[in-house]
């Protein structure tokens, strides 16, 4: 019991007493519910016998090396398996292996117990406790101390190790952090946020089993800042504690807090995305922390504000966290925030030209929160790139939809525009989107539900991987992998998408000693198979990514059977060569010939990573690089194979009992690729990750050209133009039912009048509707055309020019003019089909064209039309799932000029067909009627309907 001199007023007190006193109280009351409940829910158990292993290593000044780790069956202290680390270590006095957990106040309640053995003494258990508020330079990561507890002495041989009462060495701790920080240093509001064990024991190679981690006395922070609020003390810091509003206020008056470092040039200090590294990040839509971090992952951005359960897990599972900020600062959130690395801002909106403003009073509220809650600021814009740089400290840029069609070459020079307009004032991430495209989705579900067709199950993750290795060429320091689908939905398309990632970000983690703040430097000439090069250059060191230009839409197609030749230069040729496609630091030798030295790589697969260095000695660091991920990856790709594999082989089968096409089968090619991938099995499971990817590849390859081959015999529309929901989304399945509405028959008249665009009256504000933008850099019009229409007398031609000497951009920072159709109201549950003729002139730079969607699919499921100075069909299907009014549209991005033409609006009314006749038995015969004659009829020969290729004009 504290002495009656000790209860002072709570305002004087300081906040360690008060928050003893609070947890005293918290202490009994979860004690007298300790005794009702059984001894499990009173503690963190953990007996480190399942995957993923646990522990990792965090700190060391010994150079410690973890050289494997991993789970042994049998060799726990109950006989059952437990975890194995085994480390190389030189001279020093620490290597620490930190188990994270939830933030936890340290008050001497808190234990910890783990079973351990070694063949060296000295391991020693402790708790690792960080201060939230401290945050040295310049690393700008909150500090912590290391409390340790028990050393294991009894070598050879498993003993318990432990640790408690740790509030007096916390205190020693805590007044040798304010001997080095300086008496203004905060150091309130410490937790504990892992349990560590120093694994030093000696120069050397050292093998530690760790099993069967015991923690009790669990008080967590969250449930503590529930309880009470922080109270002031002594040294000033109550400023930290003021509201958002206060806040506000101390911005308007113009008065800096001395302590809360409310500047945007102090703020900007801290980077959102660590140096030396690319960061990987995941769109969160609720998946477990610790399960995402499996995948690969350093990082989720949120929706939504996080809550003090996501900041636990994200502590405990050593996530980093980018979300939109609180309207105002949270006082129980505050010793939380160590996870949040920045605040992002614009979710779910466009930032384009008209939200500058508005962003920037975002900024201004959130440049002026206490300094706890100081965190540098991400956003996403559209454009206005350079007025944006004056109020974001990282920008992400998204790739364009790969449905769009854009070239390698496109894509990477739209990259490269946008790194050269934001230079290094601020730090630049990638967007990739990791699934199709939300409204593609839902139409082919929409479609799929129709029809009574299965969902869709398959995504084409190649096409994600080329783009997400092209986006290295600018040196992002992060990559934002999009998504709005739950990956641990249980669906076997999200399952599908979470492999990829996996191995993609596998790929990313192997390549990034070398890529991470690398400079683009000129790539090597390709010859051969139809390849992208690209080149990035640090230290002496060059990696060569080469990505298939072999693609339509979202589909690609690997180099089987063919030869990629990249042409060296004098230099290059007398340097070393690695391969790393394989997870293997594999020796090329250059092929010396008469006209210089080339490499050649024969069947490469749909991205090629190539090394090339002066120091032999980097192929060392390579192979140690891709063992530590290559055995995931192996699994990765073996099983995104295999699931390709046999979801072509069953839409094939369903398309050839279905009788759609012409077209045979290549069922043996699919039978190949199946039986190599059987053959993979028993290698990867004896753990030959090499053998494993290159005969997954192989059968990959073989997949991804039946995968094509389908894709044309279900889409007779192409190479028209053609946007159709099933076959972008990759469902052939759903696409092999719907295949009937590909054709002629079935299909009503059209319900858009105005849409033959004959006289210049259809173009008035009461039918057809005109938007303009950008008026202050680009000259445009509409106007209507009477000479070289399609048919009739006349046509819309719309045409931009920029007035400076600078061109348009693409994308939709260059939309210069919009046009709507008049809207035609349709039913719900109804196929509709639009057609337009497009001609276009110009439209020369990466991303321009002339964009074709409708209000049901929107941008996102528009075509991109550009160099197409004939007539050209194009064609848009869709699926109604409510009574709506459906627009055709029109976009023009970048300087170029587009006639259009004969648009139509069609809705699916195929005709009845007649019920079926009775059946009867073969010995009768109806009444009055002949027997079967063997003779021909004479009726003459069927007649056939021969359809062109380009729709005519329909009569007037």
């Amino acid at each position: 019991m504290p002495r009656q001199s000790e209860s002072k007023s709570s305002s004087v007190k300081p906040s360690w007493q008060t928050l003893r006193i609070v947890l005293g109280g918290l202490v009994f009351a979860v004690a007298g519910l300790a005794l009702s409940v059984p001894r499990v829910h009173a503690q963190l158990y953990d007996s480190l016998d399942a995957y993923p292993p646990r522990w990792h290593l965090d700190t060391s000044d010994c150079d410690a090396r973890i050289l494997t780790h991993q789970h042994l069956p049998d060799g726990g202290i109950d006989g059952r398996a437990c975890e194995v680390v085994t480390l190389n270590a030189t001279h020093g006095t620490e290597a620490v292996l930190a188990y994270p957990i939830e933030p936890i106040v340290p008050i001497d309640g808190l234990t910890a117990n783990m079973a351990v053995m070694s063949a060296r003494p000295g391991a020693r258990i402790g708790f690792r406790v960080r201060f939230p508020y401290l945050r040295p330079e310049p690393s700008r990561r909150p500090a912590s101390v290391i409390v340790y507890g028990a050393s294991y002495n009894d070598s050879g041989q498993f003993a318990t190790i432990g640790i408690g009462m740790i509030e007096r060495p916390l205190r020693l701790k805590t007044m040798a952090l304010r001997g080095e920080h300086g008496s203004d240093a905060n150091l309130k509001d410490p937790y504990v946020d892992a349990v560590v064990v120093n694994a030093y024991s000696g120069v050397g190679v050292t093998a530690l089993r760790l099993d069967e981690l015991r923690v009790d006395g669990i008080v967590s922070v969250s449930d503590v800042s529930r309880a009470t609020l922080p109270q002031p003390d002594s040294r000033g810091s109550d400023r930290d504690q003021r509201s958002g509003a206060a806040a506000m206020n101390r911005e308007q008056s113009g008065r800096v807090d001395p302590e809360g470092s409310s500047t945007a040039a102090v703020a900007s200090r801290n980077n959102a995305f660590p140096n030396g590294k690319i960061t990987r990040i995941l769109q969160h839509n609720g998946e477990p922390l610790a399960w995402v971090r499996s995948l690969g992952f350093d990082a989720v951005q949120l929706s939504s504000p996080p809550d003090a359960l996501l900041l636990n897990e994200a502590i405990q599972t050593r996530m980093t966290i980018y979300a939109p900020a609180p309207s105002a600062p949270d006082p129980s959130l505050q010793a939380l925030l160590h996870p949040v690395a920045a605040w992002y801002i614009g979710h779910n909106e466009a930032l384009d030209s008209t939200r500058v403003d508005a962003a920037d009073l975002t900024a201004r509220r959130l440049r002026s929160f206490p300094s706890p809650w100081q965190r540098p600021i991400v956003g996403a814009p559209s454009e206005s790139f350079r007025r944006y740089m004056t109020i974001m400290d990282a920008m992400v840029h998204d790739m364009p939809i790969r449905s769009r069609g854009l070239t390698a070459e496109e894509e990477v020079a739209e990259m490269a525009q946008f790194s050269r307009r934001v230079g290094d004032r601020v730090q630049t991430a990638a967007g990739v989107m990791s699934m199709p495209p939300e409204r593609t989705l839902r139409q082919t579900q929409a479609i799929a539900d129709s029809i009574g067709a299965p969902q869709p199950t398959g995504f084409r993750w190649h096409s994600m991987w080329l783009q997400t290795m092209r986006s290295l060429q600018i040196s992002p320091h992060a990559i934002l992998f999009r998504s709005t689908h739950s990956l641990a939905s249980g669906t076997e398309l999200d399952t599908h998408r979470s492999m990829a990632l996996s191995y993609v970000n596998r790929v990313i983690a192997m390549l990034e000693p070398w890529i991470a703040g690398a400079t683009p430097v000129t790539p090597l000439r390709v010859t051969g198979a139809p390849y992208y090069c690209s080149r990035l250059s640090k230290d002496d060191v060059d990696v060569v990514l080469l990505t298939s230009k072999a693609s339509r839409g979202s589909e690609v197609l690997a180099g089987d059977g063919q030869t990629l030749e990249l042409i060296l230069s004098p230099t290059d040729s007398k340097k070393t060569i690695w391969r790393l496609t394989n997870f293997t630091a594999q020796r090329l030798a250059a092929d010396v010939t008469a006209t210089g030295a080339r490499l050649s790589i024969v069947s490469p697969d749909a991205a090629e990573i190539i090394v090339i260095s002066s120091d032999p000695s980097v192929g060392g660091e390579l192979s140690q690089s891709a063992a530590r991920f290559a055995r995931q990856a192996a699994l990765d790709r073996w099983q995104l194979a295999g699931d390709l594999v046999r979801q072509t082989r069953n839409q094939w089968q369903t398309v050839l009992a279905s009788q759609v096409g012409d077209r045979n089968a290549p069922m043996d090619l699919i039978g190949v690729a199946g039986r190599t991938l059987a053959e993979a099995e028993p290698l990867y499971r004896a753990g030959d990750t090499d053998a494993t990817l290159r005969m997954a590849r192989r059968a990959d390859a073989w997949a991804l050209r039946s995968e094509w081959q389908l894709t044309e015999t279900l889409m007779p529309d192409w190479p028209r133009p053609t946007s159709c929901p099933p076959i972008d989304c990759g469902a052939a399945e759903v696409q092999t039912m719907w295949f009937p509405l590909t054709q002629e028959r079935g299909w009503s008249r059209n319900f858009l009048t105005a849409g033959a665009l004959d006289t210049a009256e259809s173009l008035s504000e009461e039918r057809w509707k005109f938007g303009k933008r950008l008026e202050g850099r680009a000259k445009s019009e509409v106007v209507f055309a009477s000479r070289g229409s399609y048919a009739g007398p006349g046509a819309l031609l719309a045409r931009a020019t920029a007035i400076a000497d600078d061109p348009l951009p693409g994308g939709y920072e260059g939309t210069v003019i919009q046009i709507r159709s008049p809207a035609v109201r349709v039913p719900a549950n109804t196929a509709v089909r639009m057609d337009a003729l497009v001609r276009t002139i110009g439209f020369g730079r990466p991303h321009q064209g002339v964009l074709v969607y409708d209000s049901i699919g929107g941008q996102e499921m528009g075509l991109l039309v550009r160099g197409r100075s004939a007539w050209t069909p194009v064609r848009l299907y869709r699926q109604t799932t409510e009574e709506t009014d459906i627009s055709v549209m029109f976009e023009l991005m970048g300087d170029g000029e587009v006639m259009i033409d004969e648009v139509t609006l069609r809705l699916w009314q195929p005709e009845k067909e007649p019920p079926p006749k009775p059946f009867r038995p073969l010995n009768t015969r109806p009444l009055n009627t002949r027997p079967f004659s063997t003779q021909p009829l004479n009726n003459g020969p069927l007649s056939t309907a021969v359809v062109d290729d380009a729709p005519q004009a329909e009569s007037r």
